[in-house]
């Protein structure tokens, strides 16, 4: 009887083991996860130029989802932009004092022609505010 005991409590005991090094597991996903999902502040630094290049596919909204456009199985990420995202950022661009201006790379744009439009007159907005645009 004094046997059954013992491996019973050592049943017992290796069960909750288990379960505490799975919790543990459990809540470092969870921590790697919202690190994922938090806006960390960007820090402008003055006289600086805003580099946009164009390889991302431009959708309509943006989304917040972290594994929107990830591959599982190459392990890369080609998450589309939103052109609310671009149009937004282009107006931030223009009120901040530290930027002078905006460089865009522009090998191949993924987007349609109304797209393309709508960012074409932010773009004239920015210009208008005295900052150049290469």
């Amino acid at each position: 009887m004094k046997q059954f005991f013992k491996f019973m409590f050592a049943s017992f005991l290796g069960t909750l083991l288990t379960l505490f090094v799975i919790g543990l597991i459990f809540m470092g996903m969870i921590a790697g996860i919202v690190s994922l999902a938090e806006n960390k502040e960007v820090k402008v630094e003055s006289n600086s130029v805003l580099y946009i290049n164009w390889k991302a596919p431009i959708k309509d909204r943006g989304s917040d989802n972290p594994f929107e456009g990830f591959d599982f199985n190459t392990m890369e990420s080609k998450k589309p932009v939103g052109l609310n995202t671009i149009l937004k950022n282009l107006e931030k661009a223009a009120d901040d004092p530290n930027i002078d201006g905006i460089f865009l790379d522009m090998e191949t744009v993924p987007a349609g022609m109304a797209t393309l439009e709508e960012i074409r007159n932010k773009l004239l907005e920015f210009k208008e505010s005295g900052k150049f645009i290469i």
